[in-house]
């Protein structure tokens, strides 16, 4: 135990740095492997998705009454009850996606390893050692950072209020960017992975944001193709997260 206490906590006081240019040209070499496999997964998977969700709120809700519920949804009129409930099924599907997310990571590391990519990694994690921390990891992440974004609009209920949540939310995503990769290819449990994400991003924090950016604006060019594009140029932000992931693990 003292050794492995030893080991991460050399882990934590080791300084890598990233480049932007190298990061950027290096995800879009592995986006060009993995984009139409990704891309026709993480489809197949929303559809899944969608498919439970709409049983789920079918079995709750009239179906006559879903476009009328939904076009007047609004998170901030619900009660207090209302808003954990709601938050709670935000987290858990969250949770319930993480290790498919966890896949997608996986193609973007066979593909940068010259191994084939194929359409099965998006389930590699599913029954995996790993498992188990993906999803402590992405439980205790989003709860941290909803708790945090909750208690912020109710000490401060106004425009005020908002900005500084979602400011400390996006904080925390960014933090936290590379704790799923830490987990499924170094193998640490979730805490340590955190922590180490933790570490690792706060000395390149800007950077960071700046490739997260560039992932968002690169993935949302899918949505001119009809919006059937997101789905292909999702995976690029898989690729960025895999890259920054490699360059600071």
């Amino acid at each position: 135990m003292t050794n492995e206490n030893s080991q991460n906590e050399e882990m934590n006081n080791i300084k890598k740095s990233l480049d932007l240019g190298e990061v950027i040209n290096e995800a879009f070499e592995i986006w060009k492997k993995t984009a139409l496999i990704g891309g026709l997964a993480f489809m197949f998977l929303m559809l899944i998705l969608t498919m439970l969700a709409l049983v789920g709120i079918g079995y709750f809700f009239e179906a006559d009454k879903l476009p009328e519920l939904m076009k007047n949804f609004n998170p901030e009129t619900l009660s207090i009850n209302g808003m954990l409930i709601y938050f709670a099924v935000v987290i858990g599907f969250t949770v319930l996606i993480s290790p498919f997310v966890a896949g997608m990571l996986k193609m973007a590391h066979d593909a940068d390893n010259e191994q084939e990519v194929t359409f099965s990694s998006i389930y590699y994690y599913v029954n995996s050692p790993q498992f188990l921390d993906i999803i402590l990891a992405t439980a205790a992440i989003s709860l941290f950072s909803v708790g945090l974004n909750i208690l912020i609009k109710n000490v401060m209920p106004n425009t005020s209020g908002e900005i500084l949540g979602f400011i400390i939310s996006y904080t925390v995503s960014i933090l936290t960017f590379i704790t799923i990769p830490l987990v499924i290819f170094k193998s640490l449990n979730f805490i340590d992975a955190v922590k180490l994400s933790c570490t690792r991003i706060s000395n390149n924090f800007f950077i960071v944001l700046l490739l997260m950016i560039v992932a968002g604006i690169f993935s949302a060019i899918g949505i001119i193709a009809l919006c059937i594009g997101l789905f292909f140029t999702i995976p690029f932000a898989y690729s960025i997260q895999y890259s920054i992931y490699k360059r600071l693990s």
